[in-house]
């Protein structure tokens, strides 16, 4: 195929050489097609690899996926505009798409036996049974009092979805899963639910489960069907995120089980995961079946809880609340509290003790407190540990690894001295500091319209709040306490949550600092609190660490000098630099007509203007004046291309000042191929346009940025359209975020549709007569002369706005008013 498509091109060449170059046109216009999906597929694929969205596997496969085809399409036109000078291109993309594919790729589920195990045997399985319930095996191995039980395991889940068709079904779904798309979430959720409620166990499966029950005389109890995921309880603790079953008789247990993985796929559990940057396999879905336990009085133990001040925080935390710890947990009530020494045979610190809600003696207070910390011997590090006391004296239900954020000293005393104090004396949940505007939530209806950056007002922690947490800066409670699931999930993420505020001390908007460690809000944002954000928002713009790989495949663009040597198809080692590579050549044999005597789309020529900026245009037809000279470069006021003259106008408009001593050229390229010495009218270094009367493709490169404007203006208003994008700069990312803050607020005000992924922004103006396309252009042209530095000039988004605001009185005082 290849030899022959090369023959035809040297055919073609030499035979018909008019005919090679409309081809070679048409190939471009596709690769520019191609291209510009390729640049959106980046854009989209940097939100989860840096962690502005993140996304689930699938959906990164996907865009992989997507992008692969695209810069395949791109690496065909390239090649059918040359395909002498490109016969390696196919291979170096087959190269690189085949090195992603082993990174976006997850090994198979394992859904070979055993699929059930007893409790006693689970600690020898902890890649089959669970991080709830390996550890609950350990426990018991260690001596220490747990119900009987056993476990379904994860290969169970395996055959259960491979049985009933649900890989595909769950890979097509999560297509659509980024953190962002709350709606894809809900939607995803709810219809793998039904399928999954809808499919059967496995009959081999579910005959094992049932003789389980028999085996360990469990037919005649009520039973507890808890989630047991792989990456449960461990380093990552999923608290809250995973359905239980209660109470369940036990005929129902395979429908329980069923709505126990069903519960993988409520939407605080997917989102949850998704953040962590686990896969839909990373967490294969293990069940643990355990007889309920009668209570008296239940709840957690951690064995070092900071919450005791008197102490330094060295103490053993009790909260207790009456019957099952249901209530606890789930941070509908506030528990009692009581602190003990961490000493080999605790006692009791008075000075910490709160009023129980629950009757429970100091005796089976140290009781626990001394299991407690044998059991934090045990795993090596602070437990949270989950117990039932009644009539079979203490129970442990759970044990995991305490999730736990040290505090620092959250501001100075002579900040602290200025500040206004709305509310103190509130109990800290999760430590840490931060400001926002107050939001009221009073049900899971309100928590979608949370706005991001809000500080949350609730009544209770509810778990389902956790799926939110993205949009949180704090939450300020009623009710609740630290052994709360929200709170376990708040302190991972560093969210600052304080509980004890009562209704109506905070108005819904009024701007506050909450600081959890002192229990106290305060009125307005801090200034640390401010500098802080802009610490976070710096850190915030890095590569994942589960990304870097894939990074280096995709988005990283490291092919940036032309004139390198290895500026190749071998030397691309992304599909960044794929799309780089193809278009700076397609862009050089469009230039490269020039030399073989420009026949079928005329000469590029060099445009002669008063800026300092080197550009070359190409002309398919009505887009130089008849009068214009065939040959050498062309003046500016020959254009007749409607939307480059609209454009120019906004250039050369004389309110902006040019700087006359320096060269307005790809500084970038400059900085890598010069070496202090170039050519003025280098066409490596120059910006280009592809003109017709009415038609326009503009690249101008100046600075350390690049802009694309697209554009249609003529008698046809639904036609017309202007397609721009911006991209880049030589300042750092949050400076380069500041000047596309700037672009958009000026473009917005006059009717452009914009959005920013990362640093690019792309904005677009449709369907609108020739007139107004014309002036939207003007607007633009004024805003790349006076973008040229901004970059390196704004200090915040504030004087970014500001300056957008200068700059409509200043050009447009007439539309202002």
């Amino acid at each position: 195929m290849t030899a022959s498509r090369l023959l035809r091109h040297w055919f073609t060449r030499l035979l018909a050489p008019n005919r090679l170059i409309r081809e070679k046109y048409e190939h471009f216009k596709e690769l520019l097609d191609s291209d510009a999906k390729a640049l959106d597929l980046i854009a989209d694929l940097e939100a989860p690899i840096y962690g502005y969205d993140p996304a689930d596997v699938a959906r990164v496969r996907f865009l992989t996926g997507q992008l692969v085809q695209a810069v395949r399409d791109m690496t065909a036109s390239l090649y059918d505009m040359n395909p002498h000078a490109y016969a390696s291109l196919p291979e170096a993309l087959e190269r690189i798409a085949a090195d992603i594919s082993v990174l976006v790729t997850q090994p198979p589920l394992d859904f070979a036996p055993p699929y059930v195990l007893n409790l006693d045997e689970a600690a020898d399985h902890p890649g089959q049974v669970g991080g709830k319930a390996a550890n609950l095996a350990i426990v018991r191995r260690n001596g220490v009092a747990t119900p009987p039980g056993f476990v379904i395991t994860a290969s169970a889940f395996a055959r259960f979805l491979r049985d009933n068709d649900l890989e595909k079904e769950i890979e097509k779904r999560f297509e659509d899963v980024s953190l962002s798309n709350n709606d894809a979430i809900v939607r995803v959720t709810g219809e793998l639910q039904e399928l999954i409620l809808a499919a059967k166990v496995p009959a081999d499966i579910a005959d094992e489960i049932l003789r389980a029950v028999e085996s360990m005389n469990l037919e005649g109890r009520r039973l507890a069907v808890r989630s047991s995921a792989l990456a449960e309880d461990g380093d990552i603790s999923f608290a809250g995120q995973y359905a239980s079953e209660l109470d369940v008789e036990p005929f129902d247990v395979l429908a329980a089980y069923k709505r126990v993985l069903a519960g993988k796929y409520c939407p605080r559990a997917l989102a949850y995961r998704v953040r962590h940057g686990l896969t839909d396999n990373n967490t294969a879905m293990a069940a643990l079946v355990l007889p309920m336990v009668e209570a008296s009085a239940a709840g957690v133990v951690y064995t070092f809880d900071p919450a005791c001040s008197a102490v330094g925080g060295n103490a053993v935390g009790v909260y207790v609340v009456g019957g099952l710890a249901a209530d606890l947990v789930d941070g509908s009530v506030t528990p009692g509290k009581h602190y003990l020494t961490r000493e080999p045979e605790p006692s009791i610190l008075m000075g910490c003790v709160c009023e129980s809600s629950a009757a429970i003696t100091d005796q089976v207070l140290c009781e626990l407190g001394k299991k407690a910390l044998h059991l934090e011997k045990v795993f090596g590090q602070p437990q949270d540990v989950e117990w039932a006391f009644g009539p079979d004296g203490l129970t442990i239900l759970q044990s995991r690894p305490l999730q736990q954020e040290q505090d620092r000293e959250a501001f100075s005393a002579e900040e602290i001295a200025t500040a206004i104090e709305l509310v103190s004396e509130l109990d800290c949940a999760s430590p840490g500091a931060a400001c926002g505007p107050v939001h009221h939530v009073s049900s899971g209806a309100d928590f979608r319209g949370i706005p991001k950056g809000s500080v949350v007002v609730t009544n209770t922690l509810r778990p389902a709040l956790s799926q939110f947490l993205d949009r949180i800066v704090a939450i300020v409670a009623g009710n609740g306490s630290r052994a709360s699931h929200l709170a376990s999930v708040a302190r991972e993420r560093r969210v600052p949550v304080v509980v004890g505020c009562e209704s109506g001390i905070l108005e819904e908007g009024a701007v506050v600092t909450v600081d959890a460690a002192a229990g106290k809000i305060y009125d307005r944002c801090l200034p640390s609190i401010m500098v802080r954000n802009d610490e976070a928002e710096k850190v915030h713009a890095q590569v994942r660490a589960e990304n870097q790989e894939l990074a280096s495949c995709t988005v990283r663009l490291s092919l940036l000098d032309p004139e390198d040597e290895n500026f190749t198809p071998e030397g691309c080692q992304s599909l960044h630099d794929l799309v780089r590579f193809c278009h700076e050549k397609s862009v050089a044999e469009m230039f490269s007509l020039v030399d073989r005597g420009g026949r079928g789309l005329g000469k590029s020529r060099r445009l002669e203007t008063t800026l300092p900026l080197v550009m070359y245009v190409l002309d398919l037809g009505g887009g130089l004046a008849d009068s214009a000279a065939e040959k050498g470069p062309v003046d500016v006021g020959a254009l007749s291309c409607i939307p480059l003259r609209a454009l120019w106008s906004g250039l050369a408009d004389e309110r902006v000042a040019w700087d006359e001593s320096q060269l307005h050229v790809d500084w970038e390229a400059f900085d890598r191929v010069s070496a202090g010495i170039f050519s003025k009218d280098s066409r490596i270094l120059a910006s280009y346009s592809i003109i017709a009367s009415e038609y326009m493709h503009l690249n101008i490169r100046f600075g350390y940025h690049f802009s694309i404007v697209d554009a249609l203006c003529g008698d046809l208003p639904g036609a017309n359209y202007i397609k721009f994008r911006f991209k880049g700069g030589g300042a750092a990312l949050p400076q380069r975020m500041h000047r596309l803050i700037f672009v958009r607020q000026v473009l917005e005000y006059f009717g452009y549709e914009t959005t920013i992924k990362g640093d690019m922004l792309d904005a677009s103006y449709m369907r609108m007569p020739a007139a107004e396309t014309a002036h939207a252009l003007e607007v633009l042209g004024l805003v790349l002369a006076v973008t040229r530095l901004m970059d390196v000039k704004l200090a915040d988004s504030a004087e970014a706005k500001s300056e957008a605001s200068l700059f409509l009185q200043r050009f447009f005082p007439e539309e202002r008013a």
